[in-house]
């Protein structure tokens, strides 16, 4: 008997599209292992939120009478897809309850894509717009939960893997990510940036991610911090030389000579064998990246986009819970042989590669670090990174409100060791940081005296 499997496209695409991708997946085990369902939904238009897509997701699957019993369906998903099957699952199932079985994500944007702020812009409008039902309109909504560093997917991250249980795992859902590591050519090559498939970075695809809680409130000199492990297992795998569309069966890919076979294993891999499939996917993420290093190292040209990047997403909060949006993060060690200063320019200039702020809300930021690079500087055992933060309102200038950052004998660093830094910097993925400072208040805000 055919098993159902639901094919779901990202923004500003259609099901159309996937022709290929369809059919391949249809020639799986002689045609008779899927009975194929092709999603469509609507991504440019500016009314249209996330929390819209979840309930119309919702509905399409009652009205398509797709199985719900538990792990009854597979699905495949690509780019945007993948923060709606997220969302969806999240909000309609409980852990191990829901309908989906095994799930292929094909360049996910779980944590983002650094287009979706650009999508706004004017460019946004005339080139995209005209393929929307009202024109020059993109999906404002859609595109603020893909911008980097997005609340939504911040909170959604929360959610489904930080939570006390997950969705993924054996068990429940057997997911694996898939994501390319070259841009496009032509003029959509100016959409290229070092780390990402021409529209989402590696580091934002990967769904296995890290949680860190630093606290500077508790005790400013002598800050402290957390570190979380996301919860629930899937697997990740660079598809070597292919793109955005590539990797999605489209313009002739995969073009990794093991893309079908990731494609297909990952849509048919059985329960017990689901560790040994990640294990392998990461085995061959590595050489990928190994070469690629090597290929930069030789100073081969173009092997700047197969680098290993990690998506650092800061958000910062006082100890009330409100977000504080004007602020600077200080990398920098403390070592005699080599001054804070000079550290923290080489990190800035060489290791920070971009920073983006949220546009709605610039407490929240997504900061590109080059893992290779970060490690070739602190080339001694011994040595550490520390990291600080500096905001605004300044107590002291403001006069009455603010915060107690911009000395040493205001604020401490935190102390990250060299093994805690290789744990923590890790190319291909994403890590979560969350910090929190003291909120200072003047005597003269509020008084009481006696008559």
């Amino acid at each position: 008997m055919s098993r159902p499997i639901v094919i779901i496209h990202g923004w500003s695409d259609r099901s159309a599209n996937f022709g290929a991708l369809r059919n391949f997946v249809g020639s799986l085990a002689g045609g008779n292992l899927f009975q194929i369902n092709l999603a469509d939904y609507v991504s440019m238009d500016d009314d249209v939120r996330f929390d819209d897509l979840v309930a119309g997701m919702q509905r399409a699957w009652t009205d398509a009478k797709l199985p719900t019993k538990p792990g009854a369906v597979d699905a495949v998903i690509h780019s945007t897809g993948g923060l709606v099957i997220r969302d969806w699952l999240d909000t309609h199932f409980a852990v191990g309850e829901a309908p989906i079985k095994r799930l292929l994500m094909l360049a996910p944007a779980n944590f983002g894509s650094p287009l979706a702020h650009k999508g706004r812009a004017f460019y946004g409008r005339i080139v995209k717009g005209f393929n929307s039902q009202k024109p020059f309109e993109t999906g404002t909504h859609i595109l603020k939960g893909l911008e980097l560093a997005s609340p939504y997917s911040w909170e959604l991250a929360m959610r489904d893997r930080f939570g006390s249980q997950s969705h993924f795992g054996l068990g429940k859902v057997l997911c694996t990510v898939l994501v390319g590591n070259v841009g496009y050519s032509g003029i959509m090559a100016a959409a290229n940036e070092c780390g990402s498939d021409g529209t989402v970075r590696a580091s934002t695809a990967n769904l296995n991610c890290v949680l860190v809680e630093a606290d500077f409130a508790t005790d400013p000199l002598n800050p402290t911090f957390k570190t979380w492990n996301s919860t629930g297992g899937t697997a990740f795998r660079i598809l070597d030389n292919d793109n955005h569309s590539t990797a999605a069966m489209k313009d002739g890919g995969p073009r990794d000579p093991g893309g079908r076979d990731a494609i297909a294993r990952a849509l048919t891999v059985p329960e017990d064998k689901f560790d040994a499939w990640c294990s392998e996917c990461a085995v061959a993420t590595e050489e990928i990246t190994r070469r690629a290093e090597q290929d930069k190292s030789h100073g081969k040209d173009g092997d700047d986009r197969k680098f290993g990047y990690q998506n650092t997403v800061v958000r910062l909060r006082d100890d009330a819970g409100v977000e504080v949006r004007d602020y600077f993060l200080e990398f920098y060690v403390e070592d005699e042989d080599d001054p804070k200063s000079l550290f923290s320019e080489l990190f800035h200039r060489d290791v920070l590669q971009t920073v983006h702020a949220y546009g709605d809300n610039p407490a929240y930021r997504s900061l590109m670090v080059d893992c290779t690079t970060l490690f070739r500087q602190l080339d001694k055992e011994q040595e550490y990174m520390k990291v600080s933060v500096t905001a605004t309102p300044e107590l002291l200038k403001n006069g009455l409100v603010g915060y107690r950052t911009f000395t040493d004998d205001d604020i401490g660093g935190i102390k990250i060791s060299r093994q805690q830094m290789q744990k923590l910097f890790q190319p291909h993925r994403t890590l979560l940081l969350d910090l929190k400072i003291r909120r200072e208040r003047k005597d003269e805000v509020f008084r009481i005296k006696a008559d």
